[in-house]
Parts: C-alpha cells; structure tokens; sequence
C-alpha cells in the first residue's frame, strides 16, 4: 500500500527513526535502523525496519539484517511502538533476516506473549529455514498465531 496525497516525511529523533505521516498525523510507514558491531570474522549486517500496512489492514514490520544480541532491543522498541497503537496483530516479515540467533529468537517470543497478554498475537511471515527448523525443534512455533512461508 502506498501513501502519497497528504504524506510527508517526519522525522521522530537523532535515533534514526523516520514516519510517513498522513494528513489525520497517524504512522503510515516507519523506518528505523539500529547500528551493529562486527562479530569476528563476519561482516556486520544492521538491523532495519518498514512498518508497512498489510492487505488485510494491520500492521507488517519487515525485518532486514541479523537479528541478534546486539540487534535484538531495536526490534522490541518498534514491535512495542506499533503494538501502543493498539494493534492486536502484528505480523513480523523476517525475508530479510538471514540470520537469528537465540536472543532474536527470544525476543520474538516475549514479544507474542506480550502481545498474548493483550488479546494480541505476533504472526511470523518467511522466517529462514533455520529460525523455522529452531521454532519447530523447540516447539515455539506454537506461541505464534501463524508461521508462514509467503509474503505477509
């Protein structure tokens, strides 16, 4: 979905944090992006994120980049930020996360029960093969509503 006729740019702070806002000044779209450091012998990948509206009118925040220790709390500031506007479901697009590890993957479960607690769920869409193959192993698949492989 995109918004053009009375949108504009707004920028929400020095933490690299950006809204589309339209006219009535509610959140269309936000981008955000959280620095990482290096692990040894790897490429840093930062985190960012797109707050989109999905086809069936609820909030997707696509993920892109490693969803780790270091990137982890970003992540929980934007699903906490979309999840105060009320939002009983959010679902998190990981197509571009191509890696997760235990931290991401615990915070993506506080983050369902969180929203679970408020009548809410967190579906996840296109997670790697293997954050799909963990949530399987564990038998955390469960606490999300849905887990899918196609575009949210």
């Amino acid at each position: 979905m995109e918004f053009t006729h009375g949108s504009y740019p707004t920028p929400l702070g020095d933490d690299g944090v950006t809204a589309l806002r339209g006219v009535n000044g509610a959140a269309l779209t936000s981008v955000t992006s959280a620095p990482r450091t290096a692990r040894l012998g790897a490429p840093a990948i930062p985190l960012r994120t797109v707050t989109r509206v999905g086809s069936d009118g609820a909030p997707v925040i696509e993920v892109y980049g490693e969803l780790d220790i270091v990137t982890a709390g970003p992540l929980r500031e934007v699903i906490e930020s979309v999840a105060e506007n009320r939002c009983p479901i959010i679902t998190v697009d990981l197509a571009g996360v191509p890696f997760c590890d235990l931290v991401g993957l615990e915070e993506l479960v506080k983050a369902a029960d969180r929203l679970a607690s408020r009548c809410g769920r967190l579906p996840l869409a296109n997670p790697p093969s293997s954050l799909r193959r963990l949530l399987q192993v564990t038998g955390l698949r469960r606490r999300f509503h849905r887990v899918v492989g196609g575009t949210a």
